[in-house]
């Protein structure tokens, strides 16, 4: 969003958009209220601050973003599209393959018209002008500028830029620029000046965002890993399905580039006074942090969209490689990404850097950024610092500037104080929105100087001037007094600036300057070329940058010196620059990458980049007889980069990080050709477990199952990769298109199990009956799934071993699957032991041995078994073909029906009636469910749901808790230490509660908010108001922690109203998993009744 623009250089056409789209329905906003006022009392603020609102429903509602123009008008993006056209592929996620597989926008499109989407037009997103028409500080007019954006792959927008009468707004699938030419608040124009952005359903929010102009007058923008296909103006592709990306363009639209990727949602950008570029990354609600990342030119943070759906396994964490191998933290290894400068925040939106007004020294080289989490008590701006670390940066502590609102966008205004938008509660569309501003207790002189200059307009304001404001506080007064001399070819003026000034920050902008018009003529660059030997390091780095961006081929042998500078900024912004000249020197970019030996991550992919666009893959792989471990590893990933297959002659380095890098080349970024040699280090036994894992998944796409089976049964090589051998024998047949190790959509041919078998059958008796724990247990789930009646011996072993714990029912279950000759022994010996688990599966196996008669004896156990014998005999029920079964079920459902069925059982006797035809099952099915809700409409109706308080599976409720993508608990809760802090901890929470409080969180969380997470607004009959958290409350008096007053003990009679809000939880995840899933996460979290250990 934000900074300054230069009217366009270059006038490209671009068709305009005209296509027709059916006219959308009204919009809930809210109507006027006290509660934005009210809600200030619970905002917390730094010291010095104080804050007013100036905007509130129903002049502006469900703002995702905003930008303030010259005049300082407010340009406010709204959603009304959220869950009401644009959906979430978690509450779909039987569409997960096709989602993946999507490629392009009409891919996605397709995808909805396959499911036959109902909703997708009926909503549009918008601007809203707001405008202040008296000039009281208070915005009090507010226009419709843009809307009917209602296609069905529209949106979410949330971008938007204002400057010099244009805006830029962004909106999957299109970068749009709208123009109000009569001045009556509604642009009448708009044009796509680039489409083809959000290739998937993806997350909500993961959108199009990010709206910047840098200090090269160039605009960037960002969209998270809805990932993107784009067609350029000059007919270039650029296609990144996989991952969010950072672009950038000239103001037309012209030259659009990738700037930076990898990355999963950098919903904004802010540059700092050096033109260095920052965002913050959101994290994948998955164990892995937020990131603070220093988006380098042509860096790749390493995110890809496949991380997000991998489960854990033994042999890997969930989210795979991304959080198992450390990608996510700034001490990770993997050498191909960039390392986040710091892990900030829990959900990164809006950002800013502070212009230098308004608030003296207080914010100076400071970022506020706004850290979303779904509830105002956890929310607000933190204020970020960095410092320099070579070319890299690390952070300060982040300090709170305003706390307790739910914001989702901060930015500096022209009048010396900050703005910010509030979502106001939820992860929902509230209808309500406000925008409230944060000033300083003490006065800015500065800051009146900055509004009257943007009133004015740069446009007036002679040369001479515009020289001296080169040199001002404001980094935006600089930049406009920059791009206003580069549109007036102020090439003598600004080079001036540039050699002469003793301002250092004046010097940069009289390069960039510069730089902006070398992109029109490259016959001026030559004024830069002796500052490449200035005194200033700063000077030197901005100048080669230029240089690298105008490809001046020229300045070669000047940029070659520079790799041996003394400063890292100063060496990365030369092998950049390099990078894209007609030729390399690989010989000094390998001497440069020597002598940092890996500790500067930025210098090194610097020198990497050069590499890449300058080398030949077969001179690349001859770097693998060297003696440095940094040129190896430049090497590799210049060759990961140019998808080579040449980075096989890495896989057998004696070094584990170099061998690890070659293999994550070849099986990360899939390198198809190289594929075979990764497969055959197979033949090794002291590779890593990050390396066997690639090395196990080479073998299983390339249909290898001899060398799987060989390792399963090799004791010489580890447990883990033994058992993921085993694992993938067992998932042989019609393999999923989603890879192992990336989880990203990468189709293997269909095929059956016959070289699984093949491979398996000769060792699988040895492998059963020699090993015990995992590899056990997978050589037992090998053989059900390839149904290996080898087996059957060593199962049956297995069984009446009383020593084997949980292999025993897992044995007894494979014996079913392979339908065993040895079945019916198996029954029989497991129906008369002393394990329920044993005796339940028998239950269950029983009708498959002697189906004649099973319906009495299944009668049976439910009359005399244990709770889980029970279970497993209604199962068995719902899916015995005999009509006596139904007789049963028919009875039972009479119990159900006067509530004598034992809670546990009462899902599995739902479950199993819902499988018969009988006639009479289905009448008294349908009596039990119309006497409760239906919870198609009563949405937070509990009683569709109780069958689920009792009877599950802690253990897989426990996956479901870590891992389900859907629920996405760890997104803001916490047990046993891992998860995010915007919920309350869970670790005790079942000796809190009872197992209804535990089912109405889940369907109507706003009704149960955990003391303490709960956000009240009271007003009382004096007009008085608290905001705040409600920490005791009797009959006669409420406590209230108010962030502003402290604690405030208020009379119950004095109350005249209290608001409560909504739940930062989102209702309906009952609606995204089975119910047998919901049963097994209530027991798991019933269980918790451990205080979490302090630390």
């Amino acid at each position: 969003m934000k900074n300054i623009s230069l009217i366009f250089l270059v006038c490209f056409s671009v068709n305009f958009y005209a296509a027709e789209l059916p006219k959308t329905q009204s919009v809930n906003i809210q109507p006027a209220s006290d509660e934005g006022k009210q809600a200030m009392q619970g905002f917390k603020l730094a010291d010095g601050l104080s804050v007013n609102l100036v905007a509130a429903e129903p002049l502006l509602a469900n703002p995702v973003a905003f930008d303030i123009d010259e005049k300082g008008n407010f340009y406010v993006v709204e959603s009304f599209r959220l869950h009401k056209g644009v959906t979430d592929i978690r509450q779909h996620m039987n569409w997960l393959d096709e989602e993946l597989a999507s490629q392009s926008v009409e891919d996605m499109r397709k995808m909805y018209h396959r499911h036959n989407v109902k909703g997708l037009m009926d909503y549009s997103d918008r601007v809203r002008l707001l405008i202040d028409t008296n000039n009281d500080g208070i915005l009090d007019k507010a226009t419709v500028f843009t809307d009917g954006f209602n296609d069905e792959v529209d949106g979410l927008a949330a971008g938007v830029l204002a400057r010099d009468g244009k805006v830029w707004f962004t909106n999957i699938p299109h970068l749009w620029l709208l123009e109000d030419k009569d001045g009556d608040g509604k642009a009448e124009k708009r044009r796509s000046l680039a489409n083809g952005f959000g290739v998937r359903v993806g997350f909500l929010g993961h959108d199009l965002h990010g709206l910047r102009i840098g200090p090269d007058g160039r605009l960037y923008f960002s969209i998270g890993d809805r990932a993107a296909s784009v067609t350029t103006a000059e007919g270039i592709k650029l296609h990144t399905p996989e991952y969010g990306t950072i672009y950038r363009c000239e103001l037309n639209g012209s030259k659009l580039e990738i700037y930076h990727s990898g990355l999963r949602n950098p919903q904004e950008l802010a540059f700092d006074q050096f033109g260095n570029l920052f965002t913050g990354d959101n994290n994948s609600d998955g164990g892995d942090p937020a990131r603070w990342v220093n988006a380098i030119e042509s860096g790749d943070s390493g995110w890809r969209i496949g991380w997000q759906f991998l489960n854990s396994a033994p042999w890997t964490t969930r989210r795979g490689p991304w959080l198992d191998e450390r990608m996510c933290f700034p001490d990770g290894k993997a050498a191909h990404r960039i390392p986040p400068i710091a892990n900030i925040g829990n959900g990164p939106s809006g950002l800013t850097y502070y212009p230098g007004t308004g608030f003296g020294d207080l914010y100076k080289n400071t970022f506020l950024m706004c850290d979303f989490k779904g509830s105002p008590s956890r929310s607000g701006v933190l204020a970020i610092r960095n410092k320099a670390k070579g070319a890299h940066f690390e952070a300060e502590q982040p300090n709170k500037v305003i706390w307790n609102s739910l914001l989702t966008d901060v930015e500096f205004g022209y009048d010396g104080h900050i703005y910010v938008s509030d979502w106001v509660n939820g992860w929902g569309l509230t209808g309500k929105g406000r925008i409230y501003r944060i000033s300083s207790n003490e006065k800015d002189k500065a800051a009146d100087t900055v509004k009257n200059l943007f009133e004015n307009g740069f446009e007036k304001i002679n040369d001479n001037r515009l020289i001296e404001l080169l040199s001002h506080v404001d980094m935006r007064v600089r930049l406009a007094s920059q791009f206003e001399l580069a549109k007036r070819n102020k090439i003598e003026a600004l080079a001036t600036i540039a050699k002469e000034s003793n301002h250092q920050l004046a010097r940069l902008h009289g390069i960039w300057g510069i730089g902006q018009i070398s992109r029109r003529t490259t016959e001026t660059i030559t004024t830069l070329l002796p500052l490449l030997k200035d005194q200033d390091a700063e000077v030197r780095t901005q100048t080669a940058k230029i240089i690298g961006d105008s490809k001046y081929n020229s300045a070669y042998a000047n940029l070659i010196v520079l790799l041996a500078d003394k400063n890292a900024r100063v060496r990365t912004q030369a092998a950049i620059a390099l990078s894209k000249l007609d030729k390399g020197a690989n010989k000094k970019v390998l001497s440069m990458l020597e002598k940092n030996n890996g500790t500067d991550p930025i210098v090194q992919h610097a020198g990497i980049l050069a590499l890449t666009n300058h080398s030949k893959p077969e001179d690349l792989a001859k770097l693998s007889s060297s003696d440095s471990i940094a040129i190896k590893t430049a090497a590799v990933v210049a060759l990961r980069r140019q998808n080579s297959k040449e980075v096989a002659a890495f896989l057998d380095d004696s070094n584990n990080q170099i061998q690890l890098e070659a293999a994550r080349a070849i099986a990360d970024a899939h390198i198809q050709s190289a594929m075979p040699q990764l497969a055959n280090l197979s033949k090794h036994n002291d590779l890593s477990k990050e390396v066997m894992r690639r090395v196990l998944n080479a073998n299983y796409r390339l249909a290898r199952a001899e060398p799987l089976a060989i390792i399963a049964a090799d004791k010489n090589h580890s447990e883990l990769a033994r058992g993921e051998a085993l694992n993938l024998l067992a998932a042989w047949k019609n393999p999923s298109g989603r890879d192992r190790i990336t989880g990203l959509w990468r189709p293997i041919v269909k095929r059956d199990n016959s070289l699984a078998s093949a491979a398996l059958i000769d060792k699988i008796d040895s492998i059963l009956r020699s090993n015990q724990g995992l590899v056990r247990s997978e050589a037992i789930a090998a053989a059900s799934k390839l149904k290996l009646t080898q087996a059957s011996p060593a199962l049956l072993t297995i069984l009446k071993d009383e020593n084997a714990g949980k292999s025993r029912t897992q044995a007894l279950r494979a014996l079913g699957e392979i339908e065993s000759n040895e079945l019916g022994a198996a029954v029989s010996y497991a129906s008369n032991t002393k394990d329920t688990s044993l005796r339940s599966e028998a239950t269950r196996l029983a009708p498959k041995v002697k189906p004649v008669g099973a319906t009495n004896k299944l009668a049976s156990v439910l009359t005399k078994g244990s709770i889980q014998e029970q279970q497993s005999a209604l199962i068995a029920l719902g899916e015995l073909k005999d009509a006596s079964a139904d007789k049963i079920i028919t009875e039972w459902l009479d119990k159900l029906i006067a509530n004598k069925v034992p809670n546990p059982l009462k899902l599995e006797l739902l479950e199993a009636a819902a499988k018969r035809s009988d006639k009479n099952v289905k009448t008294k099915l349908d009596k039990f469910n119309e006497s409760r809700p239906d919870p198609r409409q009563n949405f937070f109706a509990l009683e569709p749901y109780l069958e689920t308080l009792e009877g599950g599976n802690a253990e897989k409720g426990k996956k479901m808790f870590y891992e389900n993508v859907a629920l996405s608990c760890v997104r803001c809760h916490v047990i046993n230490g891992q998860g995010g802090e915007v919920g309350p901890v869970l670790d005790d929470i079942g000796a809190k509660v009872d197992r209804k409080y535990l089912l109405e969180s889940i369907v109507n969380p706003s009704g149960t908010i955990a003391k303490g997470y709960d956000f009240f607004l009271i007003s009382l009959k004096n007009g008085q108001g608290y905001a705040g958290i409600i920490k005791n409350e009797t009959d006669n008096e409420v406590i209230i922690n108010s962030p502003e007053d402290g604690l405030v003990t208020v009379q119950t009679a004095d109350i005249k109203e209290r608001i409560k809000g909504p739940s930062g939880m989102p209702p309906g995840l009952q609606m995204v998993i089975s119910k047998s899933e919901l049963r097994d996460l209530i027991e798991f979290l019933a269980q918790q009744k451990k205080p979490a250990k302090k630390e």
